[in-house]
């Protein structure tokens, strides 16, 4: 059953509407976590006829279960694993939405709402491919994982199945967690990802006698700058594989301190954003910065503490000749005419911890990243079609 465009684009829309208005958030970021929207992504597979379906569920630190669904189809000595997540982020500013973003808003060729970008266009493909499967073309299993936990470190979502060994080294793993409005971006690795919160301790005291305190939001700013600067100078390697080709270490969230104008806080916090090179040691990022706060506390006399919010190094195995990659551009080359490129990134996917376990892993879609993570969230139709056409030809040879 190959189905109509005008087929496609309705089961899509009806998939969307069915999923994106079933909140996914991380219980870290304030949610209730992917327990109800695995629900629905079980039934629409029981739907389409596979109640086969297996869950692993994992009990966060909060005691909230956090859901892992996969299904593979087949008896083939190889997968296609596609490999996508089901959790999002929080919505932010509710006032800079266009669209309800508990909802699937069609608007021309874009479906709106939180999370039908990242990740729902994976999960919106994948349902997408097995309603209208050939069987009987299969020149490898097929596949399908629909994971938890991506977005706060994936911790209770592809680790387990990893532990679980549900992927071979054998298999050929798509993650459709990034690419660029053209299609012709393969990633194959990405920069160790380190967050870190910085808490400066000084003195507080009234707004009018700075002479009897120790301004930690004043410290703190200071240490923010010097800790910014020293980095980027001291870790200024480049590799072009990345954009941006360097590595990054940003100063992001502040929290609130005091809540009144004429105090002077005596604590202040905030956070990095560190995406370092791979061939840069974290560890060494630290000791460099364990370094640069003794020193500042010395000199400012303030007492600094570093704490580790996120930490994943990246995978030190590139595989640029992996099956699944060279799959991938051929059927770009053969279904779009499309030479592709290899490429880094700064953020990180599953891939990376499925290579840091050797098992190879191309991340690539059809995708406009603009809106991920931001208001006004939306996957385009065209580029789910377009996409599934090159999947078809990895499944099935043509």
């Amino acid at each position: 059953m190959n189905g109509s465009e005008a087929e496609k684009t309705d089961f899509l829309v009806r998939t969307a509407k069915r999923l994106l208005r079933i909140p996914s958030i991380s219980p870290a970021s304030g949610g209730s976590g992917e327990g109800d929207r695995a629900a629905e992504v079980i039934k629409i597979l029981g739907e389409l006829g596979y109640n086969n379906a297996q869950r692993l569920d994992v009990r966060d630190d909060r005691g909230v279960t956090r859901p892992n669904v996969y299904l593979k189809i087949g008896d083939k000595e190889k997968t296609l694993w596609i490999v996508s997540h089901i959790d999002t982020v929080p919505i932010g500013d509710r006032k800079l939405w266009k669209y309800d973003p508990f909802d699937a808003t069609v608007d021309g060729d874009k479906i709106y709402g939180r999370g039908s970008g990242d990740n729902g266009q994976g999960v919106f493909t994948s349902l997408l491919l097995l309603k209208y499967l050939r069987k009987e073309k299969m020149r490898y299993d097929l596949g399908l994982a629909f994971v938890s936990d991506e977005e706060t470190g994936s911790r209770y979502g592809i680790r387990p199945l990893i532990e679980h060994n549900v992927f071979r080294k054998e298999d050929l793993i798509l993650v459709p967690d990034s690419g660029d409005r053209e299609g012709k971006m393969i990633e194959i690795a990405e920069k160790t990802v380190l967050w870190l919160r910085i808490i400066v301790e000084g003195k507080q005291g009234h707004g009018s006698r700075p002479d009897l305190s120790i301004n930690a939001f004043l410290e703190g700013s200071g240490l923010v700058i010097a800790l910014e600067k020293s980095l980027n100078e001291t870790y200024n390697a480049r590799d072009e594989l990345f954009t941006p080709p360097f590595s990054t270490f940003v100063p992001t969230r502040h929290e609130e301190n005091v809540p009144n104008i004429n105090t002077i806080p005596g604590t202040d916090v905030f956070y990095f954003d560190c995406r370092i090179l791979p061939k840069y040691d974290p560890d060494m990022v630290l000791d460099h910065i364990s370094r640069a706060v003794r020193a500042f506390e010395a000199e400012h006399h303030v007492t600094v503490k570093v704490e580790i919010v996120q930490r994943e190094d990246s995978s030190p195995i590139v595989f640029r000749d992996a099956e699944v990659i060279n799959l991938l551009s051929e059927a770009l080359l053969k279904k779009r005419e499309i030479k592709t490129e290899l490429i880094g990134i700064g953020g990180q996917t599953f891939a990376n911890h499925l290579r840091k376990e050797g098992l190879p892993a191309a991340v690539w879609s059809t995708a406009d990243e603009s809106t991920y993570h931001q208001a006004n969230e939306f996957c385009q139709i065209s580029y789910i079609l377009k996409d599934l056409e090159v999947l078809e030809y990895m499944l099935y040879g043509d």
